[in-house]
C-alpha cells in the first residue's frame, strides 16, 4: 500500500486508547530487512554443521564445547525436559544515522515469530505476528504497537507482551537475530553459487540496498545473496522473492554439508556470537540443531496471525482478531498437528495452461483460502492443455492436493518443480465460476 494512502479505519466498537509517544531515534532512519526465517534456519544449519565437525574432530571446537554432552541422535525430550518448547524469535531492525553508521539504541522488533517445537515428532509450528499489532503494554498500562515492547524492556518484555496479547503459554527461550545475520553467515562460509534466473538491477540508497546481478550461475557473497532474495521489482513481485528465499535455504543446507566446512568453524562461531542472542544453553542449541538437521519441509507449519487494519490517532495500526488468534495459537503452538495433512506446509505454484483469463489467479485464491501457501502464478508454455496436471516431488503430497482441487480426473506426476513443492498446470477442465 503506498505510504500516502491512509488505511480505512476498522476499529471495533468502543474507545481505543490514544497511541503512546514513542522514543524516536535522533536522526532519520531506514530499516534494513532480510528474511528472518532464512536467518533462523541459517543459524540452525550453522549449529548443525559445527556439531557435525565436533563429532569428526573434537579438538576443532576447543574450549567452546568442552564438557558438553552430545549424541549422534539426541533424545530432545530428555535433553529439554519436556515434549514441547515454545520459542520467541525476534528480528531487530537496524537503524542508520545521517553519517551512515548503524545503531540499535531503542531498536524495535522488525519481525516476531512465535514458534513451537515438538521434541518427539520434530514438527515446528510458526505463527508470524504483525509488528504493527495494537496491544496492551505493561509500561504505563497503555497500548502501543507490539514491536515497541523490545525497545521498552528487551526480549523478556517482548515475551510477556506476546504471551498476554495472544494468550500463549509462557515462552521457554528466545532468539534475537540481527537482520543481517543471513549476510554474515553466508560470508563466513565463503559465499554461495546461485543460479540467478534473470538480470537484476535496483538501487535504494536510503535503504542501503543495491542489487546488480547478471543471469547465470554466480558466486555471491553475503550482501549479494541478500539482495538476490530481497529483489521483487519484476512481474513476480513478492512471489519471486519467496521462491528465491526457498532456493537460498536449499543452497545453504547443501553448502553446510560440504567437507570443507570444517575450516569455516572459527568464522561461523564468530558470526553466531555477534549476530545471535539467546537464552538457550549452547549444549541444548547444538543438540536441537543436530536433531533437526534433516528437517523435512512438511514438518514446518506456518501461518500469519489475522488482523484488522485501522488507525489510532495518526498511527496506522492492526487490531487483533481475537477468536481467530485463539484458534491459531491452539493449533500451531499447543495442540500440534499429529499425522493430519497440513496444507500450510505445501508451497504451490499455479500456471494457466487453459487460456481462460484469470484462471491461475482464481485457482490460487481458492487454494489460499484452504490453507495452501501460494508461491507464484503465471502462464504455461501453451494454452492447449485439456486436463489439469499436478506435479510434485512427493507422491503423497500430490495426491492430497489433487483431493482438494475443484476438478475431477486431474493428471498427477512425480518430478521436478519450480520453486515450491507442487506445480499445478491448469487445463480446460477447470472453470473459474
Amino acid at each position: 500500500m503506498p505510504e500516502d494512502i491512509k488505511p480505512p479505519s476498522a476499529e471495533p466498537a468502543g474507545d481505543r486508547p490514544a497511541p503512546i509517544r514513542r522514543r524516536r531515534p535522533p536522526t532519520p532512519v531506514k530499516k534494513n530487512r532480510t528474511g528472518l526465517r532464512i536467518a533462523l534456519l541459517a543459524v540452525l544449519l550453522a549449529c548443525a554443521a559445527l556439531t557435525a565437525v565436533f563429532f569428526q574432530d573434537r579438538s576443532r571446537l576447543g574450549s567452546f564445547i568442552s564438557g558438553m554432552q552430545f549424541s549422534a541422535n539426541p533424545d530432545l525430550t530428555r535433553v529439554f525436559g519436556k515434549r514441547k518448547q515454545l520459542v520467541l524469535v525476534m528480528g531487530i531492525d537496524e537503524n542508520w544515522t545521517d553519517q551512515d553508521q548503524p545503531f540499535t539504541t531503542g531498536a524495535r522488533t522488525d519481525t516476531l515469530l512465535a514458534t513451537s517445537i515438538d521434541m518427539t515428532t520434530h514438527d515446528v509450528g510458526v505463527l508470524s505476528i504483525p509488528r504493527d499489532l495494537w496491544v496492551q503494554q505493561p509500561k504505563k498500562g497503555g497500548f502501543d504497537k507490539i514491536n515497541q515492547a523490545y525497545a521498552d524492556g528487551g526480549p523478556q518484555r517482548s515475551e510477556l507482551v506476546v504471551q498476554q496479547a495472544l494468550g500463549t503459554p509462557p515462552f521457554d527461550y528466545y532468539f534475537v537475530l540481527r537482520l543481517d545475520a543471513t549476510k554474515n553467515i553466508i560470508n563466513a562460509i565463503g559465499g554461495l553459487d546461485v543460479p540467478v534466473d534473470k538480470d537484476m538491477d535496483y538501487d535504494d540508497n536510503w535503504g542501503h540496498l543495491h542489487i546488480h546481478l547478471k543471469k547465470g550461475v554466480q558466486h555471491l557473497n553475503g550482501e549479494q545473496t541478500v539482495g538476490y532474495i530481497r529483489f521483487r521489482h519484476d512481474e513476480e513481485s513478492d512471489f519471486g522473492r519467496m521462491r528465491r528465499q526457498r532456493e537460498v535455504v536449499q543452497l545453504l543446507a547443501r553448502r553446510m554439508k560440504e567437507p570443507g566446512m570444517a575450516a569455516r568453524v572459527p568464522a561461523l562461531l564468530a558470526v553466531l556470537r555477534d549476530n545471535v542472542r539467546t537464552d538457550m544453553p549452547p549444549d541444548k542449541l547444538f543438540n536441537l540443531a543436530l536433531a533437526m538437521r534433516k528437517l523435512a519441509p512438511g514438518k514446518v507449519h506456518s501461518a500469519q496471525l489475522p488482523a484488522d487494519v485501522g488507525t489510532v490517532g495518526d498511527a496506522s495500526v492492526l487490531f487483533p482478531q481475537a477468536q481467530q488468534t485463539r484458534a491459531l495459537v491452539a493449533r500451531y503452538l499447543i495442540a500440534g498437528f499429529g499425522k493430519a495433512f497440513d496444507p500450510s506446509t505445501v508451497h504451490v505454484r499455479v500456471e494457466n495452461g487453459s487460456g481462460t483469463p484469470g484462471a491461475a489467479s482464481a485457482l490460487a485464491q481458492y487454494l489460499r483460502q484452504r490453507g495452501f501457501t501460494i508461491v507464484g502464478t503465471g502462464n504455461g508454455k501453451t494454452f492447449a492443455n485439456r486436463t489439469t496436471k499436478i506435479t510434485g516431488v512427493d507422491q503423497s503430497v500430490v495426491a492430497e492436493v489433487a483431493k482438494r482441487l475443484p476438478i475431477h480426473g486431474v493428471k498427477t506426476a512425480v518430478g521436478p518443480v519450480l520453486g515450491g513443492d507442487v506445480d499445478i498446470l491448469i487445463g480446460r477442465d477447470y472453470r473459474t465460476q
